[in-house]
């Protein structure tokens, strides 16, 4: 491009120079031109240069950008997959959860729910969207949602229990706990509220409540028998200890004599009838009472129990007239039943209706009916009030209970005589009323054993009436409490039998070994160092022939059955009576 400038020049050139000047100014001129035509080819290449570079510069530059476009994308597309398997994950354990888990919004609509919650009462989410969820809860809480509602306020959450009607029509138990979900900013988003079925909690919890509850009503009872043992024990042993040391006194007349010794004798039996209550007592916790059955005479059995409630009666001074009616004379009398245990029920039947009758009457009848043996024990005594009929028959159970107690007893003679009569296959049952009377009255099987009445208490009675005379034989007496050697040897003496005494079971053994004309021995089972088991063992070995007759205090069957296996030929059981003992070493020791 030529400046303005330039024309210029060139027009007075042209105008005042000649041809050659012009030339030479056309030439300066091109010159010129050249120069800045090739002054701006250079810039021009330059700026084509600068060109390329930024070129090739931006292109790096959309080739990183493009790789952060890619990895931005992966990115998202990683976050996004992370994103669906967190909700996917959370919703699994949300899911598999074994607690209802529910969410509601601001407006307290029920957004979501778990299939746990579903499950605990026995709808499913189609079935359970068509009710109408306030008529599930139970009526005594149907101020829940107005709680749960102020406390989400006031507190941000709410902790109670809660009932619901389940699809079978029970009522569920549920422990909720319910929480205020904010958003970031703390907006108030909805509740978040978590159930767990506790039913079965809450009835183990009831369940232990009654147990503990009839625990303390348990050892309340046990206590009031412990003290009952305590009174009754002390009771009879004062007069036994008390007559026993009046008895020292020498200026004592005979008929006095008797008098105490009557007193002491009746004392005594008290105490092995209350010893007795307490084993039987033991023995019916720990499931021991067994029911053998023999050979035995019912009337027999009736009459001695209608000769010792005559006796009491008697003892006692009280106006009651004792009735018996015997329906049974046209059936056989001989039966099989256990002749001990059940002698003991009706002598605790018997002992009731004649202490708890002041005055007026008893009455004993027994009967055949229907194939069972019936009989009814009735009197016109205190009777029984209408709610405590049910009681009667539970352990350590009396009408009336701790020191204003105006009956003696333990309570545990109507459990006992349940317990053995249902064990005989029968039932017992009781009709009373207050200040008239009361009636027992029970059956068990009846089992005949013959038609013909037994003469057994017949035969040992003659047994002991008869002289005995044992002068020409030998009794060897083991024993290692000295009171009863003695007290042995005392009732021995009037039979002229040779005595001759051992303290332990190795003296016995040495005695069998080096007196050869023994005729019986009496072997106590309880010894130290050597046992009446192992004593019986050894002499055994020794002499196979000689009669062993034990005597132990453990009462048992099982501990009979053990001692008859060792080789003993019968058992005594302490406290051992005359008559017993004679009658059961005639057995085995001829009279000359």
């Amino acid at each position: 491009m030529i400046s303005r400038g330039w024309i210029w020049v060139l027009e007075g050139v042209i105008l005042s120079q000649p041809l050659s000047h012009l030339i030479l100014a056309l030439l300066a001129l091109l010159v010129v031109v050249c120069t800045l035509i090739i002054f701006f080819s250079v810039k021009l290449r330059r700026v084509n240069l600068e060109l390329v570079e930024r070129n090739k510069q931006i292109s790096n530059i959309n080739s990183d950008l493009q790789k952060s476009n890619n990895e931005l994308a992966i990115q998202k597309e990683l976050i996004a997959k992370k994103h669906f398997e967190s909700d996917k994950f959370y919703e699994m354990l949300v899911q598999s959860a074994n607690d209802g888990i529910s969410f509601y919004d601001r407006d307290w609509k029920l957004r979501y729910t778990n299939s746990a919650f579903y499950s605990m009462i026995g709808y499913d989410r189609d079935s359970y969207n068509t009710l109408n969820p306030p008529e599930l809860v139970h009526p005594d809480d149907q101020d829940y949602q107005i709680r749960r509602e102020q406390a989400l306020v006031n507190n941000g959450f709410f902790e109670t229990e809660l009932r619901l009607r389940h699809k079978s029509g029970h009522y569920v138990n549920l422990s909720t706990r319910s929480v205020t979900v904010r958003s970031d900013t703390g907006e108030v988003l909805g509740a978040l509220t978590i159930s767990r079925d506790i039913t079965r909690l809450k009835q183990v919890h009831e369940d232990l409540i009654k147990a503990n509850i009839g625990a303390e009503a348990s050892n309340r009872l046990k206590s009031n028998f412990l003290a009952n043992i305590s009174h009754e024990i002390r009771t009879p042993l004062n007069s036994v200890v008390g007559f026993s040391n009046l008895l020292l006194s020498n200026n004592l007349s005979d008929e006095v004599k008797e008098e105490y010794i009557e007193h002491i004798n009746h004392n005594s039996e008290k105490l092995l009838q209350i010893i007795g209550d307490i084993i039987d007592l033991s023995r019916l916790e720990s499931s021991q009472i067994e029911i053998t059955y023999e050979e035995a005479s019912l009337s027999t059995i009736v009459n001695e129990i209608i000769e010792e409630a005559r006796q009491i009666i008697k003892r006692n001074e009280k106006p009651i007239i004792l009735n018996v009616k015997n329906h049974f004379e046209d059936v056989g009398d001989l039966i099989f039943t256990d002749r001990i245990w059940l002698k003991r029920v009706l002598n605790h039947l018997m002992d009731n209706a004649v202490k708890f009758t002041l005055e007026g009457s008893v009455e004993f009848s027994y009967l055949l009916e229907n194939q069972s043996i019936v009989f009814k024990i009735r009197d016109t005594g205190i009777g029984i009030n209408k709610e405590n009929l049910g009681r009667i028959f539970e352990e350590f159970r009396q009408e009336f209970d701790g020191h204003h107690r105006p009956f003696e007893g333990l309570g545990i003679g109507l459990t006992l005589a349940k317990e053995v009569i249902e064990r005989m296959g029968g039932k017992i049952f009781v009709e009373s009323e207050k200040g008239v009377g009361s009636e027992f009255s029970f059956s068990i099987p009846y089992r005949p054993a013959g038609s013909t009445k037994t003469k057994v208490a017949q035969v040992s009675n003659e047994i002991i009436l008869k002289p005995i005379d044992w002068s020409s034989r030998k009794c060897l007496l083991v024993d290692d409490n000295k009171d009863v050697l003695i007290y042995l040897n005392r009732i021995l003496t009037d039979t002229g039998v040779t005595i001759v005494t051992a303290r332990s079971g190795f003296e016995a053994i040495e005695i069998i070994k080096t007196t050869p004309d023994i005729d019986v021995v009496l072997l106590d089972m309880q010894m130290p160092e050597m046992n009446g088991i192992e004593a019986t063992k050894e002499i055994r070995k020794i002499r196979k022939d000689i009669p062993i007759i034990a005597q132990t205090a453990f009462i048992f069957e099982d501990d009979k059955d053990i001692i008859l296996e060792a080789g003993c030929d019968a058992c005594l059981i302490k406290p051992i009576r005359r008559e017993h003992l004679l009658t059961v070493m005639s057995s085995f020791v001829k009279s000359n």
